[in-house]
């Protein structure tokens, strides 16, 4: 069952995860959470050269399944499998784009902001929700793709905003058309990975944003928030 809900390939040299649920626009539940994290770990052990996250049927991802309705101990899995995903994402050693058609909402927008580059369509829409639910998301990354305003924007009218106007702020990196998006996304993993000191300088980013530190933050803020919404 696990194996419907995300598909996983090469692409030269260049590791392809696909967001597999379309019906649901490739929401996010337990169990494609619990085969999202190995995936993304797999290809950060094995020989690709980098990393592309994507889905299918012209989506990226809506975010948390919010037909699934857990139990207590469920809810609390769930939120800490998101964290954990982040973390891979954020930790993921080689380079790394999210390919952005459709939504990207919440969890999903969570998933693109960690991800070194991002190449989107004017079809995308993305959008960081929290603060219509008093849910810490955001803040670790956003301000440092960017700026302090934009973020402050984003999260804190919790608003949409189309691939065009995520290019201009500075969000997405690449506009292109819909049917170049896959392209556009493996050949930017491969310019940067053919760039013999591309992973040093991810290293060195990383390290003066603290962006591990950050997200690590963020991620107890949300598991603090879920249990907190629980009682």
């Amino acid at each position: 069952m696990m194996e419907l809900l995300i598909e996983t390939r090469r692409e030269e040299e260049v590791g392809v995860v696909l967001m597999n649920r379309p019906a649901q626009k490739n929401a996010m539940n337990t169990l494609m959470l619990e085969a999202l994290i190995p995936a993304i770990t797999a290809f950060a052990q094995d020989s690709t050269i980098g990393m592309v996250i994507t889905g299918v049927g012209g989506v990226f991802s809506a975010g948390a399944d919010i037909a699934e309705q857990p139990d207590s101990a469920g809810a609390l899995r769930r939120m800490q499998l998101f964290a954990d995903l982040y973390q891979a994402v954020v930790t993921f050693p080689k380079p790394s784009v999210a390919a952005i058609s459709g939504a990207c909402v919440g969890g999903g927008a969570e998933v693109s902001a960690g991800c070194d580059l991002r190449v989107a369509t004017a079809s995308a829409r993305i959008r960081f929700p929290g603060a219509q639910f008093g849910i810490p998301i955001g803040s670790a990354r956003l301000p440092l793709l960017v700026g302090y305003s934009h973020a402050k924007d984003l999260l804190m009218t919790a608003r949409t905003v189309d691939g065009e106007e995520a290019f201009r702020m500075g969000l997405v990196n690449r506009l292109v058309e819909e049917d170049s998006l896959a392209p556009a996304a493996l050949e930017l993993v491969k310019q940067m990975a053919a760039n013999p000191g591309s992973v040093t300088q991810k290293v060195l980013l990383n390290e003066v944003s603290m962006l591990e530190e950050r997200t690590s933050e963020e991620n107890t803020k949300l598991m603090q928030w879920q249990e907190g919404a629980l009682k």
